[in-house]
């Protein structure tokens, strides 16, 4: 028989198919040796997603447990671009721009990039979502995230503060607690079918998300509720620049209720500008005015220089020094001590100053935190501004004492005042209470710490009995609450004129500093009005709201007028005397 296939074209084939089959063996060896590393990560980028599981950001809440900031799911849209050919992107481009309102072009640069994972729009409405999921891209995704969310509204928002859409703390307690509210993140990674759509069955690994701690605060949010009311209520009724107040436990330091005006929304602060997100309680500096005799009078009884009955002669109303004159609203003769606070003699309190001199005086100044810092556990606190005697101008003796040449914070000031109203301790103030972990266990805890003695105890009872004159009878008869005795010391300090060339006639700062009840106070409070209007005394704007608010929270707690001996705090009580410390 013939052969079918010559020698010649036999070894032809055979060659040829030899070179065909070491091309297969080199192209295995190429994929398999030399290129396994790439071609392995491209098939990983291809068929398994990666997505990030972003942590629930920490509550906050009040002292009994109230939430004032908490989280809700939102819906956020993302895009995988690679699974796209090109010829699909300007048409999906368009739909999801239609939806979501965004730039067609802008979307078409995101579905451009050669990434597996891109924001399209965060947080979106539950119809916009809806409108995407309905497209049925294999390159579009919804991922939920968690929304910061402030259900009391306008309530404590200058003291919460807020965070951005990354939640990440902007302001106040937001900010300041951010390591412990935000938490640590955590990421999915699972298959994808050959459209792109996640298999959640198919996950491969993840890395646990750990939610963000709850920090509970001292506030009261009931008393918090009465003071921002109250406030907001002579705000308005006085067409004040601005207005302020806080509420601190006298023996504690904690603070029970910080309010300012105007407030914002923080669900909504991006429609605000700065100065309503302000803290003006514990940034905004002034000039106190006659809330500040109150360390004149206390330091003159302790260092005693001067009797409650130790009588001055003020000058029928003008007292000439030099060539300036000091006047007092109503033309007094002599008076005794007491009276002059009462009264509120701007003539008698520099004589009583003066009874102490320039340098032990401003030594009480300083022990009644002025000057310094208070130390309250939050961001952006002022610290006042005081000079030393050797600093002092000719009038400074003359007007220290009724509260020029001094600026204050309202923090200070009720921290002063709640060194009368304590036993004569001044204390460290804090918001923050406690911190705890997801599971309710208990990370910090803070407690009071006595920053110094300032004055004895029976001086601070003495210095309760003139205060509960001055409400009684006195400058702050609109701060008395029936059947309940009251302690206070009203302000109206003038405002300094632009480029510090005197006092304003015409604008004010007027306050009122208090506790309740008197024989043994609970609360302490200062509120503070910027530029009222017609009227401008601290008695007559201020002290109603101190009234307000006091009435309403004793009431609450079942109090009624008491004649018992005041319980003031001691070091054993609260802090060990390594704990005192004052803050520079």
């Amino acid at each position: 028989m013939r052969a079918l296939l010559s020698p010649r074209r036999f070894w032809f084939l055979y060659i040829v198919l030899f070179i065909f089959f070491c091309l297969i063996i080199y192209q295995i060896v190429q994929l398999t040796c030399f290129h396994q590393s790439s071609l392995l990560q491209l098939a990983h980028r291809q068929h398994y997603i990666s997505v990030d599981v972003p942590p629930l950001r920490g509550p906050i809440t009040d002292r009994n447990g109230k939430e004032f900031v908490t989280n809700l799911k939102i819906p956020s849209i993302y895009a995988v671009p690679r699974v796209l050919e090109e010829g699909e992107r300007k048409d999906l481009s368009s739909e999801v721009a239609k939806i979501l309102g965004l730039d067609r072009k802008w979307v078409l640069e995101r579905l451009s990039r050669d990434k597996a994972f891109v924001w399209l729009k965060r947080r979106v409405t539950f119809e916009e979502s809806d409108k995407i999921r309905k497209l049925n891209s294999p390159a579009l995704g919804i991922l939920e995230e968690y929304k910061r969310f402030y259900p009391q509204g306008s309530m404590l928002a200058q003291v919460l503060g807020f965070s951005t859409v990354d939640n990440e703390g902007v302001e106040g307690i937001e900010r300041s607690m951010d390591g412990d509210l935000r938490g640590k993140p955590g990421k999915r990674v699972t298959q994808r079918d050959a459209k792109g759509r996640e298999i959640k069955a198919f996950e491969v690994k993840s890395l646990p998300v750990i939610d963000g701690n709850r920090v509970v605060l001292t506030i009261d949010q009931h008393l918090q509720y009465l003071t921002e009311k109250a406030l907001e209520s002579a705000f308005k009724q006085w067409k004040a620049k601005g207005a302020w107040a806080i509420v601190m436990d006298p023996k504690t330091g904690e603070i029970l209720a910080m309010a300012n005006q105007p407030g914002f929304d923080p669900n909504h602060y991006a429609k605000v500008g700065a100065d309503a997100k302000r803290n003006r309680a514990i940034t905004d500096m002034y000039e106190p005015g006659s809330v500040f005799k109150i360390v004149a009078a206390s330091g003159a009884l302790n260092e005693d220089a001067v009797k409650p009955e130790t009588t001055f002669f003020c000058e029928n109303g003008k007292w000439n020094y030099g060539i300036k004159t000091l006047r007092d609203v109503h033309a007094y003769g002599t008076l005794p001590m007491s009276e002059i606070i009462v009264k509120s003699s701007n003539i008698g309190t520099v004589k009583i100053a003066q009874k102490m001199g320039p340098a032990k005086f401003q030594d009480y100044v300083q022990k009644f935190g002025f000057g310094v810092r208070a130390g309250i556990d939050m961001a952006g606190e002022a610290p006042g501004y005081t000079r030393p005697p050797s600093q002092w101008s000719k009038t400074s003796p003359y007007n220290i004492p009724m509260g020029q040449e001094v600026m204050v914070t309202a923090l200070q000031m009720v921290n002063a005042i709640a060194v009368i109203a304590n036993g004569g301790y001044l204390m460290r103030p804090y918001i923050i209470s406690k911190v705890q972990d997801p599971a309710g266990v208990t990370l910090k805890e803070k407690k009071p710490v006595i920053r110094q003695q300032v004055i004895k105890p029976e001086i601070a009872a003495i210095m309760r009995e003139i205060l509960k004159q001055v409400v009684e009878r006195g400058t702050g008869t609109k701060a008395k609450i029936p059947d309940i005795p009251v302690g206070g010391k009203t302000g109206t300090g003038q405002k300094i004129l632009p480029g510090g060339k005197g006092y304003s006639h015409s604008a004010f700062m007027s306050s009122f500093v208090g506790f309740a009840p008197a024989d043994d106070p609970r609360y302490a409070m200062v509120v503070v009005l910027d530029e009222p209007r017609p009227l401008y005394y601290g008695g007559t704007v201020a002290a109603p709201v101190f009234k307000e608010v006091m009435e309403a929270a004793l009431l609450t707690r079942g109090m009624k007028r008491r004649s018992i001996a005041p319980s003031p705090i001691t070091p054993e009580q609260v802090a060990s005397t390594a704990d005192l410390a004052v803050d520079v």
